[in-house]
């Protein structure tokens, strides 16, 4: 679908959602790709036909690699990806920045120690793998100093010590970033926490996370992207122990009830090398109806993806439908706040004010 730039567009006869619930009878008007007040000499006016306009969908944990990947993204209602994991950020710049597909930030290569398995996988640097205390400052600096928006570590066993896992979170930390920690299994969340990261992504699926552990979460301000449907492929693709799904739902549940913060994110990663593979673009789909299993509430799943990450992410200018804010918007037909799968009757999508789906994604 090709996308098309319109400077000014009044878009009437929406219920708008303003953070907390829809507001009946909306007008919302964007001009140059920021929205503005209502307008009278728009260019084109959009009747809405009674549909419910979102703020862009953010997903908060993908792997990118190409244009395709972002079209699928934007055309499934996410405007914003982040990026958990980029081998090469020469190739990833090309992606940033483009018009009428999602936008994207990026921590650049995680961070890891040899015999790890991501350390494995084909096309590792080698000259990347963190070893030594000493060699966490080169790579955070490295890391920063090539446009990481934020840094990933791979925390799990084999990989970093605890001592270098602390020295990464301190060299990140001084940097002025965030550092998300990769952990799948209790052991790994403890050093994590230890470490002092700022996010933890996924859930272990060995275990449910214990009350101390999410205890802590809640008191050290830590920040849960559980991409339920990643734990859910795998699950299916390798089913026994230690892969119970069910404990990763209940580590959600509690964390919940703990009131930690929970954002939404997939691990979409067409390329993937771990087991059940995750699409880009419908997934979102799926882990905002796998949140709400889990027990949040159509509203807070929907802030998990929009209002939420903006704030932590430090992604100001979306993540509502405010004046002076991008024009980052979904349009649906039916109330996602009522029923969360609503959110898959996409009928438009604009990123930074670009239509790139009129029609709903096949």
């Amino acid at each position: 679908m090709t996308a098309a730039q319109i400077l000014k567009v009044v878009i009437k006869n929406v219920h708008v959602f303003d953070g907390e619930q829809m507001q009946d009878g909306g007008t919302v008007a964007f001009d140059k790709g920021v929205l503005v007040g209502e307008s009278s000499d728009a260019d084109v006016v959009i009747d809405g036909q009674d549909g419910y306009l979102l703020p862009g969908l953010i997903d908060c944990h993908v792997h990118v690699h190409s244009h395709e990947d972002l079209s699928s993204l934007a055309q499934h209602g996410v405007t914003t990806a982040l990026d958990m994991g980029t081998r090469t950020l020469d190739v990833f710049e090309r992606l940033r920045g483009g018009r009428g597909i999602c936008d994207v930030r990026s921590s650049g290569m995680p961070a890891t120690s040899p015999g790890s398995r991501h350390s494995k996988i084909p096309g590792f640097p080698a000259h990347l793998l963190v070893t030594r205390v000493d060699e966490a400052q080169h790579f955070v600096s490295d890391r920063v100093g090539e446009g990481a928006d934020y840094l990933k570590v791979m925390v799990d066993n084999p990989g970093p010590d605890q001592e270098i896992l602390n020295a990464l979170v301190l060299a990140t930390h001084e940097q002025g970033r965030m550092i998300i920690a990769h952990a799948t299994s209790c052991e790994s969340f403890s050093m994590a926490l230890a470490a002092g990261v700022d996010i933890l992504t996924h859930v272990p699926m060995e275990n449910p996370l214990s009350s101390h552990l999410v205890t802590q979460m809640k008191s050290k301000g830590c920040i849960s992207v559980p991409t339920l449907i990643k734990m859910l492929a795998t699950a299916n693709k390798n089913p026994g122990p230690p892969n119970d799904y069910n404990n990763a739902r209940m580590s959600v549940i509690d964390l919940k009830c703990a009131q930690v913060p929970i954002l939404a994110g997939t691990d979409a990663n067409k390329h993937g090398s771990g087991p059940g593979k995750v699409p880009c673009g419908e997934s979102i789909f799926q882990e905002l109806e796998l949140l709400v299993e889990a027990g949040l509430s159509p509203l807070e799943a929907v802030r998990s993806a929009t209002a939420l990450p903006s704030s932590i992410f430090g992604l100001e200018d979306r993540g509502s439908i405010e004046v002076g804010k991008r024009a980052d918007l979904i349009l649906v037909a039916a109330n996602p706040l009522e029923n969360i799968s609503n959110i898959r009757q996409v009928q438009r999508v604009w990123c930074g004010g670009m239509q790139v789906a009129k029609d709903p994604p096949k």
